[in-house]
């Protein structure tokens, strides 16, 4: 290799550890697509993980709870989706809230532990919140205005995100990252927006978030100066109805970010990585008598990635479309069991550079079981997989059914 063609593999390697160390706006930052490959059945696990419905009513009108589920992505990785609340009075009618939200996947990984100071108006409820980091730089400040509650017919939540705000700004010096020096050049905001209503037989919900676009300035960590820019979008939307003895339900998400890392000097292409995933989902519920419910449930899912120079160009392409069905039997007050099955025809497309390694296109199908059990203000629910599918791999059995991941969910409100 040339000595050219070296310093130019030496710049690449730069900006994906610099690309890996970005601060802040973790959602967005850490937001992969393609990395969901190392698990083969990647969305079927998501969708299993997922909180019963029974549970949200309660968790909803709840002031303070806790809410977790752990699944298996691959033999030595979880999936970990926890969030808590906790709410205090400040005074005769202003609040102090404190939220926990940790998302630990093969989509993305990032916690925020977020405080807010609410004080009632006439127009609503106002507040200011702040959002700590062991980095300075990467504390995040944000303004608050809300409406209604969760028992209202309508409520509606507005917020503005001041992003890493210590990161030279309103900062008597520039904040380090780690062990770099990462001063912004044009600094993010995030504003974002949740409108929710409800009625006897219906209910709706829309929100977004949007990352606005930034320019930092890195020091590398071989004394290579570039410049990194990162913007994203995330959009949620879902109805919900009783109708002619059915649930109807619609919902659907967006995701998308791309980022850049680039040299002063132009010596190597600006590592141009753009992803997006978005998800439409349809689902028809029915109850047979006071105790069996099931929910048959359809998902199309789409997965974009694509890498520019010098590493690239490169892209990547996977559609899922994935079938459900769900039934559940009360057994108890305080017991309900649960089986179903799921069956996902997945399809890849690729070319150029690719950073991951990938299934391919494939077929991924698993039947479950489960319990869901409560025991005073706490539930619990544990399910089983079973493989379905002749895999590639060696597949572990118990009792001499072939085992196919596990998930834990937990619910608690005080």
């Amino acid at each position: 290799m040339s000595a050219r063609g070296l310093a130019r593999w030496l710049a690449a390697f730069a900006l994906l550890v610099a690309a890996q160390a970005r601060a802040g706006t973790e959602e967005f930052s850490t937001f992969h697509t393609v990395s969901q490959e190392e698990d083969d059945e990647s969305l079927l696990d998501h969708v299993l993980g997922r909180p019963p419905r029974m549970w949200r009513d309660e968790w909803e009108r709840a002031p303070q709870g806790i809410r977790t589920s752990q699944a298996c992505l691959t033999s030595g990785q979880w999936m970990i989706l926890t969030d808590m609340k906790v709410l205090s009075t400040l005074g005769r009618s202003s609040h102090l809230g404190v939220d926990l939200r940790q998302s630990v996947s093969d989509i993305s990984s990032f916690e925020y532990i977020d405080f807010s100071f609410l004080f009632p108006t006439r127009v609503g409820t106002a507040g200011a919140m702040f959002r700590p980091f062991f980095d300075k730089s990467r504390q995040d400040f944000a303004f608050i205005w809300q409406t209604g509650a969760d028992t209202t017919s309508f409520d509606a939540r507005v917020v503005f995100t001041v992003e890493d705000m210590f990161n030279n700004l309103w900062a008597w010096r520039q904040t380090r990252v780690g062990n770099e020096s990462e001063p912004y050049l044009r600094h993010p905001y995030e504003p974002a927006l949740r409108l929710r209503g409800r009625g006897d037989t219906w209910r709706a919900e829309i929100s977004g978030q949007y990352l606005t676009p930034s320019t930092k300035l890195v020091d590398g960590n071989i004394g290579l100066e570039h410049e990194a820019t990162l913007w994203g979008t995330l959009g949620t939307a879902s109805v919900e109805a009783t109708l002619l003895g059915f649930t109807w339900e619609l919902r659907s998400w967006n995701q998308q970010a791309r980022s850049t890392s680039q040299p002063v000097d132009f010596s190597a292409g600006p590592n141009d990585n753009w992803r997006r995933q978005w998800q439409t989902e349809a689902a028809l519920g029915r109850g047979f008598g006071s105790r069996v419910g099931a929910d048959l449930r359809w998902i199309y899912q789409s997965r974009n990635e694509t890498w520019g120079p010098p590493l690239g160009p490169g892209t990547f392409d996977g559609i899922d479309r994935l079938l459900q069905l769900d039934v559940r039997w009360i057994a108890t007050r305080t017991l309900v069991v649960r089986a179903g099955g799921m069956h996902d025809r997945v399809g890849i497309a690729k070319s150029g550079y690719q950073p991951y390694f990938t299934w391919g296109t494939r077929v991924e199908s698993r039947a479950y079981v489960g319990l869901i059990a409560r025991f005073g203000r706490v539930s619990v629910e544990g399910n089983e997989g079973i493989e379905l599918d002749p895999e590639h791999y060696e597949v572990a059995r118990v009792l001499g059914i072939p085992h196919d991941k596990g998930v834990l969910k937990l619910q608690a409100t005080f």
